[in-house]
């Protein structure tokens, strides 16, 4: 694993990441990688943007994001598969770092997250989860949570004690049973669907934070109806589960 730097760093000042897996040649993920980069420095100043790529990315790619000056690019020396979603917790990790935040190339940095992630610096707490659609129905999404840095020193090697598995949101699966519950207690959530904890600004329109996004900067799915819709069946599941034992009373009257 080699690292190319592309900013100079004072230490009287507070060392700030965004951090990001990347591998592969999908442009949903490498453009938006990039687009993410561009995003940095308005939404995040001062902050670095740090990517892991794989030895897959493309390398006009990986030139390019190691051009912007508040850039860090990590390259892996293996290609990269699903497993590669763990690399930008290793941030982690890193001594030098005070905060570090987790981020998926496919979503947009965005004023909400800021917001969100401004209120939970305001605090002590050493880690932000947030949680922002209905279906954002686990304790820790991997591109939206972050920590404060020393509160993971060992996060390297509880990946590496899980058995080797390449397949979509396994990483989603260690958080939910290995991170989860070191942090519970002390994180500070936005969410409000589940925890509601509302975030600290109003929704514009049908955004959520971590949305995801096409090369294009189209929003995928779900799309504002989608959204509505999850909305209203999850108010009714939820009545339907407090009422039926009522219901089943009556019957036997």
């Amino acid at each position: 694993m080699t690292r190319s730097i592309g900013v100079s760093r004072d230490r009287l000042c507070a060392v700030r990441i965004i951090a990001f897996s990347l591998w592969g040649r999908d442009p949903k993920y490498v453009i938006g990688a990039i687009r993410n980069a561009e995003l940095g420095p308005r939404i995040y100043p001062g902050w670095i943007c740090r990517f892991y790529c794989g030895a897959s990315t493309p390398i006009d790619a990986v030139a390019t994001l190691e051009a912007f000056p508040h850039v860090e690019v990590v390259r892996r020396t293996e290609d990269g598969d699903w497993t590669g979603m763990f690399w930008r917790f290793l941030a982690a990790a890193d001594r030098a770092v005070d905060v570090a935040i987790f981020r998926d190339t496919d979503s947009r940095l965005g004023a909400r997250e800021r917001a969100a992630v401004d209120a939970w610096l305001a605090t002590d707490r050493p880690a932000h989860v947030m949680r922002d659609h209905p279906m954002h129905d686990v304790p820790i999404l991997g591109g939206m949570w972050g920590v404060r840095g020393g509160i993971l020193p060992d996060i390297a090697a509880l990946i590496g004690g899980r058995p080797r598995e390449a397949r979509w949101q396994i990483d989603q699966e260690f958080l939910a049973e290995t991170i989860a519950p070191r942090l519970r207690r002390q994180w500070i959530e936005h969410d409000e669907y589940f925890a509601r904890m509302k975030f600290p600004t109003v929704r514009r329109g049908r955004e959520y934070v971590g949305q995801p996004f096409d090369e294009h900067d189209r929003p995928l799915l779900p799309g504002p109806t989608t959204l509505e819709r999850r909305l209203r069946q999850a108010a009714r599941d939820v009545r339907r589960v407090l009422t039926a034992p009522l219901l089943s009373r009556g019957s036997r009257a």
